[in-house]
């Protein structure tokens, strides 16, 4: 047996299809590299696993195709009716067949894992929780789709089945997700018996135990009903193929109810820094920032102690609507620490609203004005105007000019009481443009 599946993988389309499967992974995701977007994949290794299944919409409709090329290989070599003649049972000619294709496109997939890994290596602080299911569950789906391949290349056996149905996959996989982009991302529902998820998670997200479960259940209907399909003789037996996937349907379906990509706790986590001096703290997701944090976060709080009741320490604000920040605390927005590497731009950032976060949402009408407002005040604490960091088009610096001379123009003391306002205001998410009072229409 072994000897024949060694054949099946020199001569088949198995090998092919499995090193299609990687260089395509592999290109998918290091292409983002020429744009500077690795970071959807490499902070964590549940982004990476959760891209790779992204990548699925490519890689699926491939799959099935394969899958059908590989079951027309008889009749491609006019050799349907020598073996019809053999006594040896179909089952035991085609189960070698359907074993290559599996453990192929499961390594191509696979490969792609270990194409990201060093990248991810050195970059992730914290690995995340569950990414070893969501892989698993992604090369099950990517097998399931061979496997149906097989089963409906040798249903329909003909030259153009291949076509048809990777055209045909890559169509119903697109229109899946134009159909499913309304829905509640927390809970897709329905868009979980994709193979792919149709939106990447952030560092702070798991995906659920219980939707990896869910879709194992599925993925795995799916195949088994591809093989029967395929290793079956007669329609009678074939039509029984519909009963797996419908039994792993109905395992599945009260998994998939669950919140998808719940916040994962122990990514959350805080990691801080010991000592005497000024305590600074960021996620566990991000603990590699925390080094290079650590002294530009110690000078904002130097900057800020001038302010009434001044923050002591700094700490990456976790997104989220319900986050209350301390008056003690300094507060840096997680993207940010993309800046880790610049000092006096990462000091700038964090006094930008008198070291709070940004509330207001890019679609708000008062956007611009708030960050003008943060922008300025940031200078003003920082001693400099523009303070470092800061490239904006010349028609807005223009408008900060004007708002930086309108406020140091004032009084002394009533420009601390503002930038104090402007503080105040973001420590409760509220208007931090009206708390300056300086602007268009202010």
């Amino acid at each position: 047996m072994s000897r024949v599946f060694g054949i099946e993988l020199c001569r088949s389309g198995a090998l092919p299809a499995g090193i299609a499967t990687a260089v395509i992974g592999v290109a998918g995701l290091y292409v983002l590299a020429l744009t500077g977007q690795t970071s959807l994949w490499d902070q964590q290794w549940n982004l990476l696993a959760v891209f790779q299944r992204i990548m699925l919409v490519v890689l699926w409709p491939l799959a099935l195709a394969a899958g059908a090329w590989q079951a027309g290989r008889d009749r491609r070599c006019r050799m349907q009716e020598l073996l019809g003649t053999t006594p040896a049972p179909v089952r035991r000619r085609l189960r070698p067949a359907a074993a290559a294709t599996a453990l192929c496109l499961a390594a191509g997939y696979l490969l792609v894992l270990a194409a990201g890994a060093p990248k991810v290596a050195t970059a992730a602080g914290y690995p995340g929780s569950g990414w070893p299911a969501v892989t698993g569950v992604g090369a099950l789906a990517l097998v399931a789709a061979g496997v149906v391949g097989l089963g409906l290349g040798r249903l329909l056996p003909y030259a153009y089945t291949p076509a048809v149905l990777g055209a045909g996959g890559l169509a119903g996989l697109l229109a899946a997700i134009e159909a499913t982009k309304l829905g509640d991302t927390t809970k897709p529902g329905v868009a979980l018996l994709l193979p792919f998820f149709t939106s990447t998670i952030s560092e702070f997200q798991a995906i659920g135990g219980a939707v990896s479960a869910g879709q194992a259940w599925w993925f795995g209907g799916v195949t088994a009903g591809g093989l029967v399909l395929f290793l079956a003789r007669n329609r009678l037996v074939r039509l029984l193929a519909v009963v797996p996937p419908a039994l792993g349907l109905a395992l599945a379906a009260p998994m998939l109810t669950a919140t998808a990509f719940p916040v994962d706790p122990a990514a959350t986590a805080e990691v801080c820094t010991t000592g005497s001096e000024p305590q600074v703290c960021v996620t566990a997701a991000h603990s590699r920032n925390l080094p290079a944090l650590v002294v530009p976060a110690r000078d904002a709080l130097r900057l800020l102690a001038g302010l009434p009741d001044a923050p002591d320490s700094v700490h990456e604000a976790v997104p989220g609507p319900d986050r209350t920040q301390p008056a003690s605390e300094a507060w840096l927005d997680s993207d940010n620490l993309d800046q880790a590497g610049n000092t006096a731009e990462l000091t700038a950032r964090i006094l930008a609203g008198a070291g709070t976060p940004l509330c207001v949402r890019d679609e708000s009408s008062d956007y611009l004005e708030v960050l003008r407002a943060r922008a300025v005040t940031a200078a003003w604490l920082y001693g400099s105007h523009p303070a470092p960091g800061v490239t904006v088009s010349a028609a807005e610096q223009a408008l900060r000019d004007t708002m930086w001379k309108a406020l140091v123009a004032l009084p002394a003391d009533e420009q601390a009481r503002r930038v104090a306002a402007v503080r105040a205001a973001g420590l409760t998410c509220g208007d931090q443009a009206a708390a300056l009072g300086i602007g268009a229409g202010r």
